[in-house]
This record gives C-alpha cells, structure tokens and sequence, in this order.
C-alpha cells in the first residue's frame, strides 16, 4: 500500500498546469472596430476630424481601461508634426537628344516642395533603385553627382538585395545628396490611376523630413518613353539596376517646369496610455497599433469614396485596447507597459519614427515591442507566426507563450517578407526587438488574398464579416507574452543605444 500511497502524495502536491489565458472579448474587439471604421470618421487620415475623433476615442477606452497617460508631460497625445503638400499646378516639358518629348497629359503627377518651384535644362539620372548597400554589391549612385539634377528612381525593390529600404528612405537620401527632383517610376503592373489620384490629392510627410524641391511619379508608358528619347534602353536599365554592380547613368535629357502647390503644416498624434512596472517602471515593453488609414481614397463621384480600414487596422487598435484592459486587470508587471496607437503609418511609418526619436523612457530601456496590424483576417487554431522570427531574442519566449497557450508554433521565416512594411521596422533599425505575432501570418495565402482583394480599397470596412476568434485568440497569446516580456528575469535588457 505505501507505493501507491506515496504516489498519491506525489501527485496531491505536483502543481497544476498553468491555466491557459482566456481569449479576449470578441464582442468588445468587434466595438472597436464599428466606431473606428464607420463612415462617420472618414477613413482616419491623420489631420482631418476623422482622424481627430479616432485618436480622442482610443484615448479614453484606454483610461476607461485604467491606464494613466504615457506621453511627456502627463499626456496622452505625442505631437507627431506633418506637412501636407497639394499639388496646383505644374507646367513641364522635357527635351530629348531630338527635341522635345511629348508625354501623354495623364501619365505624370509632380508636386512641389514649396509654394513655388522653377527648374530650368535641369539634367537627368536613371538611379536604378537608388541602393546603397555595398556589402550585398549595390551603390548605385557612388560616384554620380545627383546635385541639381532630375533623379529618375525605379519605385519597386530587386529581389537580390536583403531587407531593401522602401522607396522613401531612398527618396530621403537621394534629396539629401541635393537632387532637384526625385521622380519614381511605376512598374506596368502597379495601379497608375490609382497612384496619380492618390498623388494629385496631395502627400503628407514628416516636416522635419528631407525632401527634394520636385518629386512625383511617371507612369510605365511615360518613362519608357523618355528613356528611350534620352537615348537609353528601358527594360535593360531595369535588368540592370537588379544586379549587382549596377551604377547610375546620366541620360540625354533636359528637363523645365514651373510647379506650385499648396502647403499645410500640422500636428497629428501618437496616443500614449501606461501600466506603471511595480519594479522596474523606468524599464518598458511596447505595444504598438496604428490607428490611421487613407481617408478619403476614391475621387469625388465614386460610388465608395472612404477607405475604412477595418481590417487595417481599426483591428490592431481594437486588439492593443482590449490587451491593455486585461494586463491592467491582473497582476503588476516588473517593467511598465506602454500602448501605443501611432499615426502616419500608412504614409510612411512617421509615428513610429517619432516615437523612436522621443521614446518615453531612455531608449535602452526598452525590452521589446509587440505591433498589431491587419490582425483579423483568419480564423482561430492557426499555427503561431512571427513577423520578425530570426531577427531578435524574443523567439525563445514566444515559442513559449505559445506551448503555454496549446498552440502550434510556425517557426518559418516566411512572414519576414512584411518585415520592412510596418511599425515595428522603425524600432528594429535601432536594435529595440520588435515583432508581429499571431496566426494572421502563417498563411500565407490567406493574407496573400487579402492584400490582393480588401486591403486599402474602400471594401475593408464592415459590409461582410470579419473574423474575430483569431484575433480573439492571438489577443490573448500577446498577453502571455507580454506578462514574459516585463519580466526582467525572462528578458535581461539588450544593452542598446540610449536616445
């Protein structure tokens, strides 16, 4: 009998297993996203009432949530400053080896700088896709003098080359070495009506930012045309540009325009809410949502003019409210969290970039950060992927948050395709660990679907059913996780670079 009693003792005094986080409220998630992705706020483009109301909303569902304000100076608003630049008018013609170049009236779209822009036989430079990264064998513009001069910049990126920088880093650096203008040149299969549309209503950008005094885009057609007026050819200087060792090549162009535009200076916002750490509250983890999309998307007459965003990512800021609401309900977290709903992301990630250059705590201090975005697309029971696997420490604790939570971990690289499209790239630039996690990501068809279908098109609102268990489910893993991610004995700091 002692054997089997003893047994018994044993298994009387063996801990249960870890009770497996609940998922969040499917029907408070799906609030959310009915008040953020109604017409009523216009598709939340940063600067407009839309976008007003929806960074007030997020604001208070995160007090309401009792989180206290995490932006400098008691706030829950991080001044994010834009310019808007609308373009007037412009009037251009360019010269070829053999005259002028007649260009078909609706293939170029430019836009000024300033209030006012005259260049008069400003040169040409084909820049390829304007790369510089040596170590992978491209400098296209090493030893080219872009000064004053038009550069043409391919807008998509070569297969060859690891992580490329999307077309506005380019453009930056570009305007940066005092080009006169950077103009990007569209691919046959990119959506030209839709990008000149986009384009004649205006940019917003950083104001802060570089920017050349003319930049703008030309159609497929257009290009190939000047190209090929400029004495070069179009689809070998594309081949080209692929490859390694490719360097820009001036072209037998001249290029006149007289431009205005319109310009708008303002403040959009990040929205900051806290969970103070019990030990370590000058220590952080992040969570990250963006909350604004294209607004008004379509022109004047379309039958469906607003581009909702509920998918993306009126989602991603429903999941970071109800995650907030549940950390604050347990127990204190070692470290603080904060939760962050940046602006501008869809314009080139600028509230990420202005959280990253005045972070809430000193910047070393920062543990890890967990993006949401585009997080209601599948169902619940996917396999667990990581956007950001491979790239950062975080792997060994989201695997085990995931066993925690009963799930499949998806341990591929394959989501690192949309490493480079979303917040969580600005702070991995400088080496805070970032990752997307869930099982939105671990198939890759489904999303593929989604971006080829609903994504930025009037149709991502709430006229057909968005699957919430998944995100329900993944809400809940990012709460394991974060609870990890606090805890400094889990993930010691990296020592990274302060401010």
């Amino acid at each position: 009998m002692r054997p089997v009693f003893g047994l018994a003792l044993l298994l009387f005094a063996a801990p249960a297993p870890a009770a497996v986080e609940p998922p969040l409220e499917q029907a408070a998630i799906r609030g959310h996203i009915v008040y953020l992705a109604d017409d009523a706020l216009e598709g939340r483009k940063p600067g407009t009432p839309g976008g007003d109301k929806a960074a007030y909303y997020i604001a208070q569902q995160l007090r309401a949530a009792g989180l206290t304000p995490g932006a400098s100076g008691g706030s829950w608003y991080q001044p994010v400053p834009l310019v808007e630049r609308t373009p007037l008018s412009a009037t251009q013609v360019w010269h070829g080896k053999d005259g002028q170049v007649p260009l078909p009236i609706d293939s170029v779209q430019f836009t000024a700088r300033d209030a006012q822009l005259k260049l008069d036989a400003a040169g040409v430079v084909f820049a390829g896709y304007g790369l510089d990264r040596p170590d992978q064998g491209f400098a296209d513009l090493r030893g080219v003098d872009v000064r004053g001069k038009v550069v043409l910049l391919l807008s998509g990126k070569p297969e060859a080359v690891r992580d490329a920088p999307g077309l506005e880093v380019r453009r930056r650096a570009i305007a940066q070495a005092g080009a006169a203008a950077v103009i990007a040149l569209t691919a046959a299969s990119d959506p030209w009506e839709i990008i000149r549309d986009q384009l004649n209503r205006g940019r917003t950008v950083l104001a802060d930012d570089s920017h050349a005094p003319l930049e703008g885009a030309l159609a497929f057609q257009a290009w190939t045309m000047l190209v090929k007026a400029g004495g070069g050819d179009a689809e070998a200087l594309a081949k080209a540009a692929a490859q390694p060792g490719f360097q820009a090549k001036p072209l037998d162009l001249r290029f006149d325009i007289e431009a205005r535009s319109q310009i708008r200076a303002f403040d959009s916002v990040n929205v900051i809410g806290r969970i103070a750490g019990s030990g370590r509250a000058d220590e952080a983890v992040l969570y990250l949502a963006h909350w604004d999309h294209l607004g008004l998307c379509r022109p004047a007459g379309a039958p469906d003019r607003i581009c909702n965003g509920a998918v993306d990512n009126a989602s991603g800021v429903a999941l970071l409210i109800e995650i907030a609401r549940r950390l604050k309900q347990g127990p204190e977290p070692r470290r603080s969290l904060y939760f962050v709903a940046t602006t501008a992301e869809e314009i080139g990630l600028y509230g990420a970039r202005i959280l990253v250059e005045k972070p809430p705590v000193l910047r070393d201090h920062i543990a890890a950060a967990i993006n949401l975005d585009t997080v209601a697309i599948g169902p619940a029971g996917e396999p667990v992927a990581t956007i950001g696997r491979g790239r950062t420490p975080l792997d060994p604790l989201i695997d085990e948050a995931t066993r925690k939570q009963g799930r499949k971990i998806d341990d591929s690289d394959a989501a690192n395709a949309f490493i480079t499209r979303q917040d969580g790239w600005e702070l991995l630039k400088v080496g805070i660990p970032a990752v997307m996690v869930g099982g939105a990501f671990s198939d890759a068809a489904r999303l593929a679907t989604f971006l080829a279908g609903d994504y930025h098109k009037p149709s991502d609102d709430l006229s057909h059913p968005i699957p919430l268990d998944g995100a329900a489910e993944d809400g809940a893993l990012q709460v394991v996780l974060g609870r990890m991610l606090a805890d400094p004995k889990k993930l010691p700091l990296q020592g990274k670079s302060g401010r």
